[in-house]
């Protein structure tokens, strides 16, 4: 499975939402994306106004970034999430088996226990569902790398 690519199908997608719908709909979340380590978005549940939902995935992937070197300098191995609290929004951003982060943007005055709660939980519902995809990826190239045969494979096969 190459890194570059990400083959979500229609069932993974609705799961997927679904378990981001119900966070946002617990949290009374403005929008929860999740996305790939690369900044690239692959569901957005929710919206709001004057949030530019790329600006943000590809500034908290590099928030991200920047707090692993952090956590690299004090001899942390990683911080695999952040919390970033406003006046009137805060932002939860976690990493994801190592490839995907969820970006939650919420309303400062909720619980920050609670958020942190219900990211956990959600986290692992959402990885359970991306190493289902995983596999099924790996599945689908491994049968396919059995199906390809070059010219000489095949006359050697066809005894020609």
């Amino acid at each position: 499975m190459s890194s570059s690519t990400f083959d979500l199908h229609e069932p993974e997608f609705r799961r997927i939402e679904a378990i981001l719908s119900r966070m946002h709909r617990d949290l009374q979340a403005d929008v929860i994306l999740l996305t790939s380590r690369g900044g690239q978005t692959i569901v957005t549940v929710g919206h709001s106004e004057n949030i530019d939902n790329t600006a943000l995935a590809s500034l908290a992937t590099a928030d991200l970034s920047a707090a692993d070197g952090l956590a690299k300098i004090i001899g942390e191995e990683k911080f695999p999430a952040l919390l970033h609290q406003g006046r009137r929004r805060s932002i939860f951003i976690s990493t994801l088996m190592q490839r995907y982060s969820m970006i939650l943007v919420f309303d400062a005055k909720a619980s920050t226990g609670l958020v942190c709660y219900k990211c956990r939980q959600t986290l692992l519902l959402l990885e359970d569902v991306l190493r289902d995809c995983c596999r099924r990826m790996k599945k689908e190239e491994s049968a396919s790398e059995v199906l390809e045969f070059s010219d000489e494979e095949l006359e050697a096969l066809l005894g020609e």
